[in-house]
């Protein structure tokens, strides 16, 4: 005897199916709204966006307040800090430099503390690394693009300003 043929939407070639659409929507969705997250076209027109600025009293520890205004012109990123820091992704023209001060006093003892700043994307050729209690300095560029800056330091406080030639 012979069973009967169950109706379509019981047959396991249909559910598959469906399961396999729902997954790829799904999947087509989440790419979609992923591409919002990638961050700026470097190849497209970059905007300057607000800055982090620090109290400048050397008694109390750094407050951070966000700026409603864009940057004073010429001034591409700047941001002071403690720590590590990442600044968003700017253009830089041509002829541009980096602007550096930190206070590593608390490593005194050791000689002083660690103060590095590095870039990515076109800036992956910036590597300025200094090893003091206290010091400020500058470094001119001559080329220009797109990319990041990155601070990485054990110093108690610090500033970095890239400005444009």
């Amino acid at each position: 005897m012979e069973l009967p043929n169950p109706p379509w939407y019981r047959r396991w070639s249909v559910l598959l199916a469906g399961v396999i659409g729902a997954a790829a929507v799904a999947a087509l969705i989440g790419v979609l709204g992923f591409q919002g997250l990638a961050g700026p076209d470097p190849t497209g027109t970059t905007t300057l966006a607000p800055t982090t600025v620090t109290s400048s009293t050397a008694a109390s520890p750094p407050t951070t307040r966000r700026l409603q205004s864009t940057l004073a012109p010429g001034i591409l990123w700047t941001q002071t800090g403690r720590d590590n820091g990442r600044s968003p992704g700017f253009r830089a023209p041509p002829a541009w430099h980096i602007e550096w001060r930190f206070d590593c006093s608390n490593f005194k003892k050791f000689g002083g503390g660690n103060f590095k700043i590095t870039g990515d994307g076109d800036y992956e050729d910036i590597q300025i690394q200094l090893v003091d209690d206290e010091s400020s300095g500058s470094q001119t560029f001559n080329q220009g693009g797109y990319g990041h800056l990155m601070v990485e330091s054990v110093c108690r406080r610090w500033t970095v300003t890239a400005v444009a030639d």
